[in-house]
């Protein structure tokens, strides 16, 4: 049975490893400890010192090393026994968003026993491996300051008494969770819209969407904007309607038949946060990007990027212009013509929503295709 909790242990250790938006800072942990030792010890429970260092290294689970060390008085002798600990442990949080954190740890490390006093405390000097398993709770007071307390089961494998193989353990411990450096802004995951259902009012095959003569005549036959009359510059608008009859071979164009900007947000295209490198969950939208460009082979876009106004206006430029890239270069590498696209980077100067709020700036913060003919 305690091999298998020590293999379980080690397995949540390795788990935690590969297991990366959330608050990444190294954590200090003092804590006080209450030693409940195995009665084969022959040694009385007190009071000890430990420290921890470590971090989140996602959104639910944490590892640190910690250091503990107590006194503890031999029960039938004169003399006491220095006991050290050193371990690694993991722990699994829930109540992810919340200040108030259940969670379950496993750790294993090493022990070292070493007595004082009478001739028999200072026969004892061992060290072994040990496993500890435990649950508690972390609550965030402030951005900097938390505080920790749990309960965990030490399985001791020292057999310095020679009186038995393991130990069984409890430590309880009481401690503060002190975040090392300044606290990271996690960006807001942008609003997904579902695209509203295509209709077609007046009944002419085309949808309402892409319709530039919403109200054909029943049984009138048109042609792939849903106009029915003729068309001299050939850009979709019947030219009893079209505002702008010379518009530019290839233009994009309003219901006016006048050119007119467009631009494509490529909604679902995410970055590391500060970074430029491309989030897995932004392949699929590229790669519905490469096939629309494969299907207007004649458009040319300049790819844009934008940010919120966090950080420095300088710092900004530059990441925009690297995000522009890197959609720019993957473009690219998916066999879009390089001579077919320009990229740019326009920092926090073309803003979308406010600033003010989380929503505004996730807003702003977008990679979009800018039509350029």
């Amino acid at each position: 049975m305690k091999k298998t909790l020590l293999g379980l242990a080690l397995s949540c250790v390795a788990g935690a490893a590969l297991a990366a938006e959330y608050d990444d800072r190294w954590m200090l942990s003092p804590m006080v400890n209450f030693n409940a030792t195995d009665s084969e010890k022959n040694l009385e429970s007190n009071f000890g010192l430990g420290l921890g260092l470590g971090k989140f290294i996602n959104d639910k689970w944490s590892v640190d090393v910690e250091y503990d060390q107590v006194s503890l008085d031999l029960d039938a002798s004169p003399g006491s026994v220095s006991q050290t600990g050193l371990g690694l442990v993991t722990r699994y949080h829930f109540n992810e968003g919340s200040s108030m954190r259940p969670f379950l740890s496993a750790g294993i490390g090493w022990l070292d026993h070493d007595g004082s006093g009478s001739a028999a405390a200072q026969a004892i000097d061992s060290s072994d491996m040990m496993l500890n398993l435990g649950l508690g709770v972390r609550k965030m007071v402030t951005d900097r300051v938390g505080f920790m307390s749990e309960v965990k089961y030490r399985l001791d494998t020292d057999d310095y008494t020679g009186t038995a193989s393991s130990y069984d353990d409890y430590v309880f411990s009481m401690g503060l969770n002190i975040a090392l450096g300044a606290a990271a802004k996690a960006a807001a995951a942008p609003e997904i819209v579902e695209p509203a259902p295509q209709l077609d009012s007046d009944g002419d095959g085309v949808s309402d969407q892409t319709d530039r003569c919403p109200n054909t005549p029943a049984g009138m036959a048109v042609d792939a904007y849903g106009c029915h009359d003729g068309d001299a510059d050939n850009d979709g608008v019947k030219d009893s309607m079209d505002k702008c009859p010379n518009s530019r071979a290839g233009a994009v164009v309003d219901a006016d038949g006048c050119e007119v900007q467009v631009v494509i947000e490529l909604q679902g295209v995410y970055f590391d946060l500060d970074k430029a490198t491309l989030k897995d969950e932004s392949i699929a939208i590229l790669d519905a990007a490469v096939a629309t460009m494969g299907e207007h082979g004649s458009i040319v876009v300049e790819v844009a990027g934008h940010t919120d106004s966090t950080a420095s206006e300088a710092y900004n430029q530059d990441l925009s212009e690297r995000r522009a890239q890197v959609v720019y270069n993957y473009l690219v590498e998916q066999g879009v013509s390089a001579d077919r696209m320009t990229w740019k980077g326009y920092g926090e100067s073309s803003p979308i929503a406010t600033n003010d709020t989380a929503e505004g700036r996730a807003k702003n913060r977008r990679t979009e295709l800018v039509i350029q003919d």
